[in-house]
């Protein structure tokens, strides 16, 4: 479980206290920006969302098309 410093409330807890969070909690404080510094990081950061590196290669137009 890491420990943050708070930059803005959460619950009744104010900005500059530090508390533990769990894992999920973290990560969704973090993302709205309420995480003013993290005292103790967690063990483990989660995994950044994978970019598809490669395309798919799609049909060319004239194969999506069915001729009558």
């Amino acid at each position: 479980m890491p420990r943050i410093k708070l930059a803005h409330w959460h619950g009744d807890n104010k900005p500059g206290d530090e508390v533990d969070v769990s894992d999920e909690e973290f990560g969704a404080l973090r993302r709205d920006g309420r995480v003013a510094e993290v005292v103790q990081a967690p063990a483990e950061e989660p995994p950044a969302p994978q970019q598809e590196d490669e395309a798919q290669p799609e049909d060319p137009p004239s194969a999506a098309r069915k001729r009558r």
